[in-house]
């Protein structure tokens, strides 16, 4: 009986020292709000392509564009602590997006290029609101 103990004492330690150093989980309520964040500083990037014109040197899209995709990347990387998280749709407008960039001069002002550039963003920012919408971001 004493040895049985023994053993379950053991145990016990060893599944207290398993528990213990295991890296917190995320809840779902950090994760949500997290992903709320994320998607606050994706739409604020998104945002600043409202302001190209015709007249928007190419350096300046492509500074906008790198802001979208570091925080585009942040949303993914939020995503993935939130199951319920659905971006297909935002990856869609992202990645049509993507496309009206690249579709820019790579010279001289984004020209016939922004009314796409300005299209795809809004696309984006739907897709963003659509997002929040069913994860009851503020």
């Amino acid at each position: 009986m004493h040895k049985y103990l023994n053993i379950f004492v053991v145990l016990s330690i060893a599944l207290l020292i398993v528990t213990g150093c295991a890296a917190p989980t995320q809840s779902v309520a950090d994760a949500q709000a997290s992903f709320c964040t994320a998607l606050t500083t994706f739409e604020t990037s998104v945002a600043k392509l409202g302001t190209v014109t015709v007249d928007t040197p190419q350096a300046d899209l492509q500074t906008m564009q790198k802001d979208i995709d570091k925080a585009w990347e942040g949303v993914k990387t939020a995503a993935q602590a939130l199951p319920t998280a659905k971006t297909d749709n935002l990856t869609t407008a992202v990645d049509t997006l993507h496309k009206a960039v690249k579709a820019a001069p790579s010279s001289g002002s984004v020209a016939d290029a922004s009314a796409s550039i300005t299209a795809a963003a809004q696309g984006v920012k739907t897709a963003i609101q659509e997002t929040k919408t069913t994860l009851s971001c503020k």
